[in-house]
């Protein structure tokens, strides 16, 4: 979860603005999986090979920066979700260390 994404299992809820998607016929409350079949309906991908892009995945290569050539396997697609505000347990921790800090911020030990 590098940049704060994460993957959202198919039967996780979202819920989105009621203009959002214009052109798929999904409901403001909607299931991960909900999504995905409105999407194969919209791309027309239902009764065709492409629909293992959002089931097992579909075969390819893939040029990685972090390897060396061309790695063989498969590629699908997911719906992932960044919270607004961070989750952690340890980020109210933080937020007090901070606050202890800016009012009794430490003496300079670099001039002893």
């Amino acid at each position: 979860m590098e940049d704060g994404f994460e993957r959202l299992n198919h039967d996780e809820v979202v819920s989105i603005e009621p203009d959002t998607f214009n052109k798929l016929n999904i409901a403001k409350t909607f299931k991960v999986r909900d999504l995905i079949t409105a999407i194969k309906e919209f791309i027309g991908a239902e009764e065709t090979d492409e629909v293992n892009l959002y089931t097992q995945g579909l075969n390819c290569e893939v040029l990685q920066f972090s390897t060396f050539g061309w790695k063989k396997g498969k590629v699908r697609l997911a719906l992932e979700f960044c919270p607004d505000e961070s989750e952690s347990p340890l980020d109210e921790i933080f937020q007090q260390l901070k606050q202890v800090e800016n009012e009794y911020p430490m003496s300079d030990h670099s001039k002893v």
